[in-house]
C-alpha cells in the first residue's frame, strides 16, 4: 500500500495491515482492549480478513462512554454492548474471551454475552502449549501466575506498562495497538488502531473530512 492510500485510509478510520500480518500462519489470537464504539465497524472488517481462532479483549468494551464515571449512560452501554457482541459471536473465531474493565457492566455482559466467555478478574490458558494471561489491569494480569510465570501477559486500561518483550516474556497493552499472536511460532504482529480511536475513547470529537 503506497504512502498516500494509507493517510487516506488513516483519515478515513481504516485499520492498515502489512502483508506480514496477513501470511500468518495461525492459529492465531488477536487482542484488543478498551474499543470505543466507534471502532465496532472496523472491528468488523478486521475480524472478517484476519479470521483469528480466539478474541481477546481485555476490559471496557465500549470505552467511549465511560460507564463508571457517569452511569446515566447504561442505556446506551446496553446497546453498545448487543452490537459488540453480534460482531464477535458472528465471526470466525473459535473462541472468545472478555477480561472486564472498570467502565463494563457485569450482569448487562452476562445477559448478551452469547457463546463468549467473561470474566470479572484475571484469568491464565494454555494455547498449544503457549500461556497466557490476561486481565484489565496490567497488575492482575501480572498477578494472576504467580506461581509459573506466563509466556504473554495481555491488559489495557491505561498505559502504564506499555507493550514490550523482556526475557522472552511479552507484556502486550492492548490500549497502544492490537495484536495478533501467532500460536505457530510465538511471533506479535502490531495492529495500529484506526485513526481517532483514542480520541473516541477521550470523548474528543473527530475532525470530518
Amino acid at each position: 500500500m503506497n504512502t498516500i492510500k494509507k493517510m487516506l485510509w488513516k483519515m478515513l478510520g481504516r485499520v492498515i495491515l502489512d502483508e506480514a500480518v496477513l501470511r500468518a500462519k495461525g492459529p492465531t489470537i488477536l487482542h484488543i482492549s478498551d474499543t470505543p464504539t466507534s471502532f465496532y465497524p472496523e472491528l468488523n472488517r478486521l475480524l472478517g480478513i484476519l479470521k483469528p481462532n480466539c478474541i481477546i479483549h481485555t476490559g471496557d468494551l465500549a470505552d467511549d462512554l465511560k460507564l463508571q464515571l457517569r452511569p446515566s449512560l447504561l442505556r446506551n452501554y446496553e446497546s453498545a454492548l448487543v452490537k459488540l457482541m453480534q460482531i464477535v459471536n458472528q465471526s470466525a473465531a473459535e473462541k472468545v474471551i472478555f477480561t472486564l474493565g472498570n467502565h463494563d457492566n457485569l450482569e448487562l455482559v452476562r445477559r448478551y454475552a452469547g457463546r463468549a466467555e467473561f470474566y470479572e478478574d484475571a484469568i491464565t490458558e494454555n494455547f498449544q502449549g503457549i500461556r497466557i494471561s490476561c486481565a484489565h489491569y496490567h497488575e492482575a494480569a501480572l498477578g494472576s501466575s504467580k506461581s509459573k510465570r506466563s509466556d504473554f501477559y495481555l491488559y489495557g486500561h491505561d498505559l502504564s506498562l506499555k507493550s514490550q518483550r523482556t526475557n522472552e516474556v511479552y507484556f502486550l497493552n492492548g490500549i497502544e495497538a492490537m495484536h495478533l499472536i501467532d500460536l505457530s511460532n510465538g511471533e506479535v504482529f502490531e495492529i495500529m488502531y484506526p485513526g481517532g480511536t483514542d480520541s473516541a475513547r477521550l470523548n474528543r470529537k473527530r475532525m470530518r473530512l
